[in-house]
């Protein structure tokens, strides 16, 4: 089959305790409209911090998924994060595009730490010494390079499942861009000047750091909302269930509400600790300090994370809906259940923005 930018896909997340799927279809005027959206649980311990456990469970529940969605297109876009990815952005001296591509494998081998034989490899050009303000002089002549390197296996593998669960991978992207196009759904980015996309999962907390649009500084780390529920669950010794009511706002009778509030607080440090020193190493080397943050994923919807993040940061902090400007039928969606579920959709919906064209 002949694919085109017009060959519908569907947009594949799988986390670490669930899959997302999502079609967006492409209207007039550049908007989108909500055609698919479902959501189905993974058994415990399927997925464990970004590695697939137990491959049978994940493909048995992406098969029923687009079953029950009544996905009809095969051709799929999916996404891949964790330590297995490496975005880096460098500095080179200036170059035409012919000449780049002949010598980026051998400026990249000292960036990145896998075998360079062992990854798949991409790049961007950010700007050239011709393209924006005038540089310090030391960057003078040099050229910005936004470096991608993915160990391939990892890529193996999501494709793998996919393929089992009956669908054709024909787009692979990352996380972190899949953030920034669901962030751009509702918003420009380009006119927002020095932000900083956190989305908050289960297993991994992902920081992307823009300026004006263009990605700066991205980072993966291995601590997530899992943390918080483990710690709920020893601290006041509950149940799994029940720490996630707790998430929720739900406090069970016997439990002090206080007391839940202080277990969240102190799981999130770790990563306040983490975005802080992202914060001040983004100011440091772009020289403009980051004016807002922008929450996503699952630990979004604990209750009060917006108010903890903006005090312990010092910055204004949204929880975006980027469905806010997409088209919704509210005859085919429950529209109350699909707006609390947006935080958890970013990366499906950013995802679904992707068409096919032969430079991806």
């Amino acid at each position: 089959m002949f694919l085109s930018g017009k060959t519908p896909l569907v947009a594949v997340d799988i986390g670490s305790y669930s899959i997302k799927l999502a079609q967006l279809g492409h209207l007039r005027n550049n908007s989108y409209e909500l055609l698919n959206f479902g959501m189905m649980p993974l058994p415990h311990e399927s997925i464990v911090d970004g590695t697939i456990k137990n491959a049978d469970n994940v493909v048995d529940v992406l098969t029923r998924l687009v079953k029950a969605e009544n996905i009809k297109t095969r051709h799929a876009v999916a996404s891949v994060s964790g330590e297995a990815v490496i975005i880096k952005k460098i500095k080179l001296p200036a170059m035409s595009v012919e000449e780049l591509g002949g010598k980026i494998r051998e400026e990249a081998e000292q960036y990145i730490p896998f075998d360079i034989d062992d990854v798949s490899m991409d790049y961007q050009i950010v700007k050239t010494p011709e393209r924006g303000a005038a540089p310090p002089a030391e960057d003078q002549g040099l050229m910005e390079v936004l470096l991608v390197a993915v160990q391939r296996e990892t890529i193996d593998n999501q494709m793998g499942i996919l393929d089992e669960a009956g669908l054709k991978p024909v787009i692979i992207d990352l996380d972190v861009f899949a953030m920034m196009n669901a962030a751009n759904l509702s918003t420009s980015l380009e006119h927002m000047g020095a932000v900083a996309l956190i989305d908050l999962g289960s297993s991994f907390t992902h920081i992307n750091m823009l300026y004006q649009g263009n990605t700066h500084f991205t980072r993966d780390f291995r601590v997530g909302g899992v943390q918080c529920t483990e710690k709920l669950m020893a601290d006041l010794g509950i149940s799994f269930e029940q720490a996630n009511d707790c998430k929720k706002g739900e406090t069970p009778r016997n439990i002090d509400k206080d007391a839940v509030i202080k277990v969240i607080v102190e799981s999130f440090e770790p990563i306040l600790e983490e975005i802080q020193t992202a914060l001040e190493g983004f100011e440091n080397s772009v020289g403009t300090p980051v004016e807002r943050l922008l929450l996503s994923g699952g630990g979004a919807l604990i209750q009060g994370v917006d108010g903890l993040f903006g005090d312990r940061l010092g910055l204004p902090v949204e929880i975006p809906d980027p469905l806010k400007s997409v088209k919704i039928d509210r005859k085919k969606f429950d529209l109350d259940c699909i707006v609390k579920m947006a935080p958890i959709a970013t990366v499906a919906l950013g995802l679904a923005t992707r068409r096919f064209d032969y430079k991806t």
